[in-house]
């Protein structure tokens, strides 16, 4: 409970922190876009727009010197997003300019002095925003004007104003960038417990496969071996069942070892239990042995399933042996099955369907069902553990599974998409 109560609290640090970037990215994301050289055409247009609007209807009677300062200082201020600095400077130039020379108040070029400064001083931090304020206070200490104390007012404003708005939008954006890289160290930090966990748990189960499992299969085997050489003149009927329930041990005993090491090394989860091109002969197997226990299986199988991934190859092997298993323990000897595998729209459509045996009609793929009227509704409904473990199987390569009643006999379906990577 305590590990559980551990892992949840980086998830919850991770959603705060994630709010933190989204509510920071909303404030940050317009002046993002702002100062970023592909907005340059958008930028450009509303700044020119602006200052033609302001010098028709906001300044009385502009020459064509104010036209040519107020439009070059826009100009210069929309295209220098690569060199803030040097586009303050320069703007601020033109401004001293436009005090000096101009015929009417350069209001273009004081609003462009200010957006010059503000985007710096969001831009950059240092001295390189104090100089350019500093040259943007000295334009207006310079105006002709001479009146000291109220050019002094217009210095502080225009000058301090940009330089603490642009000030906060550089500290909102640094924060935006910290909690993002906050963020991401919390879920690589929260990653790296669940896969530790995992690893934990892949060994306990490796482990105790090993040692129980492995352990009985293969003193099942031996005892089977002994029981081989012990009885040469059995009859070949009981010497052919010795010898299948001997091989078979044999497998489950390789695959088993197989699995250990699968769980125990994380490396080898992309290896599978059969190569695709060996999936038609693994089918042939199941299918004879199917006929020793008595079962007639009349199998079709489509060449394309040398083609598909080895994940899809080793689940429709499991398919085909759990859905015999359930008819060889459910029907019984004398049922009839009829196998399909076929590729149809680029998936894999399988089909499985026994007709129930004649002693127990209808009792063939669900689990559970010794007599229908005795069984449990989730062993009705097709919920026996194999059929599970063949659902989630299927789902997780995005697929289809159904194990129903179709007429008289039982049906186990499955569609499953190719070239589909494992959900995680």
């Amino acid at each position: 409970m305590r590990r559980l109560l551990r892992w949840e609290e980086p998830g919850n640090a991770g959603a705060r922190h994630d709010g933190a970037v989204v509510s920071s990215a909303g404030v940050t994301r317009g002046v993002e876009s702002w100062l970023d050289v592909r907005f340059l055409p958008v930028r450009m247009l509303v700044l020119v727009l602006s200052a033609v609007g302001c010098l028709l209807f906001l300044t009385d009677s502009p020459s064509v010197l104010d036209w040519t300062i107020g439009m070059f200082a826009v100009l210069v201020t929309a295209g220098g997003v690569g060199r803030p600095f040097a586009t303050s400077l320069v703007v601020s130039g033109l401004l001293l300019l436009g005090f000096e020379i101009g015929d009417t108040g350069p209001m273009v070029a004081k609003v462009a002095a200010a957006i010059a400064l503000l985007e710096l001083s969001a831009r950059r931090s240092g001295w390189q925003p104090w100089f350019a304020a500093c040259a943007v206070a000295a334009a207006y200490f310079l105006h002709p004007s001479g009146d000291l104390a109220a050019n002094g007012y217009r210095a502080v404003v225009m000058a301090g104003a940009p330089l603490l708005v642009g000030a906060l939008l550089r500290a909102a954006r640094e924060s935006a960038d910290h909690a993002r890289r906050q963020a991401h160290e919390i879920a690589q930090r929260r990653d790296a417990e669940v896969a530790a966990a995992r690893a934990v748990e892949r060994t306990a189960i490796a482990r105790e496969l090993h040692d129980l499992i492995a352990h009985h299969v293969s003193s099942t085997v031996l005892r089977v071996g002994v029981a081989r050489h012990a009885m040469p003149d059995a009859p070949p009927g009981a010497r052919q069942v010795l010898d299948d329930i001997h091989a078979s041990g044999k497998e489950t005993l390789t695959d088993l070892r197989r699995l250990v090491a699968i769980l125990r090394d994380p490396a080898m989860t992309g290896d599978s239990f059969i190569a695709p091109a060996d999936l038609p002969s693994a089918l042939i197997a199941v299918v004879d042995r199917a006929r020793q226990l008595g079962i007639t299986v009349d199998a079709e199988v489509t060449e394309e399933v040398t083609d598909v991934d080895a994940v899809l190859a080793l689940t429709l092997l499991r398919l085909t042996q759990e859905g015999i298993s359930n008819i060889a323990k459910h029907a019984g000897p004398g049922a009839t099955a009829k196998l399909t595998i076929a590729m149809r729209d680029s998936e894999i459509q399988f089909t499985l369907r026994d007709n129930g045996s004649n002693s127990n009609p209808g009792n063939g793929l669900v689990e559970g069902r010794d007599k229908p009227s005795a069984a449990p509704p989730y062993a009705a409904a097709g919920h026996g553990l194999g059929l599970i473990g063949l659902r989630e199987r299927v789902e997780l390569l995005g697929g289809e599974f159904s194990a129903t009643e179709v007429g008289s006999e039982w049906q186990l379906a499955a569609r499953l998409p190719t070239g589909r990577p494992v959900l995680s």
